[in-house]
């Protein structure tokens, strides 16, 4: 537990590295995390107003389902298509530092705005794949939502690497889930990637916002007196969390490259230590 906690902090310290160099990188994740906020919201009232509708009778809810599942993807197409478009721009600046160069955040939107039909692509068969695993487990029984479980797992591990492929191999969408699995069954290893090493590491560091909520919770028990410093507490563990949501985001985006750079040549960029990349990934 402590060798893999010491992995983790190591995975996050070389990938900071990079990040330190290039701090624009974090308009990415930050950008994103607004764009899929304003678009949550556009998609409330809709949702709101279809499931009103839908609950007045098993007429008015047959004549909603279609439109419903319609919405619902959209959703997803478009959840997916702005959380790919801004790791995109992470990728690039990433892959440009790794090169020797000093990317700016017009060179990752650059290279987001260069691959937006592949973005859009590989958005649409995700968020395919996405509502069709929801669907199955809605309505299948236990064995058929275990095995719709475990297929949605098998295909996030084997198209790991698609946007990667896509993006700096110019692959389609069809070439690059063959080469995503490809490049997991050369290069694999217990934990998935550092991914689950920086999400580990700052999952920790999470746990640190929980003091602030704790003693503001105490200040709260104080009545008027301390309702004012309980909500500045409260309000300081939540700029925190989207704090570490924000760099790890960032971090994921960046380790991201490295690894598939190792998975498709063997070679382990120079900020990255080669014995911690080979401690997660055993290319066969």
């Amino acid at each position: 537990m402590f060798q893999r906690f010491a992995n983790s902090y190591e995975l996050v310290r070389q990938s900071w590295s990079i990040l330190k160099k290039d701090k624009e990188i974090l308009v990415f994740p930050v950008l994103s995390g607004i764009t899929s906020m304003v678009v949550a919201a556009s998609f409330i009232v809709p949702f709101f107003f279809l499931g009103l509708h839908g609950g007045t009778g098993s007429h008015s809810a047959r004549d909603v389902q279609p439109f419903w599942y319609v919405l619902t993807f959209a959703f997803y197409l478009v959840t997916y298509f702005v959380t790919i478009f801004f790791n995109v721009g992470v990728m690039h600046c990433a892959a440009k530092r790794m090169d020797g160069g000093d990317p700016t955040v017009a060179d990752g939107f650059n290279g987001a705005f260069a691959n937006i039909g592949a973005i859009f692509a590989w958005s649409l068969v995700s968020a395919t794949v996405g509502m069709l695993l929801k669907a199955i487990e809605q309505r299948g029984e236990i064995v058929t939502r275990i095995v719709a479980s475990i297929f949605g797992i098998a295909w996030t591990l084997l198209t790991f690497f698609v946007v990667p492929v896509m993006i700096f191999e110019g692959a389609g969408v069809k070439q690059g889930i063959s080469r995503s699995a490809e490049l997991f069954k050369k290069a694999w290893g217990e934990q998935l990637v550092g991914s689950g090493g920086i999400g580990l590491f700052m999952g920790i560091l999470g746990l640190a916002g929980l003091i602030p909520v704790v003693v503001g919770i105490w200040f709260l028990t104080l009545g008027a007196a301390g309702i004012g410093i309980g909500f500045v507490l409260f309000a300081t563990a939540i700029a925190y969390w989207i704090s570490l949501s924000v760099v790890g985001a960032a971090l994921q985006g960046i380790f991201s490259v490295a690894l598939y750079r190792y998975a498709a040549t063997g070679i382990v960029p120079s900020d990255y230590s080669q014995e911690l990349i080979a401690s997660h990934w055993h290319r066969r």
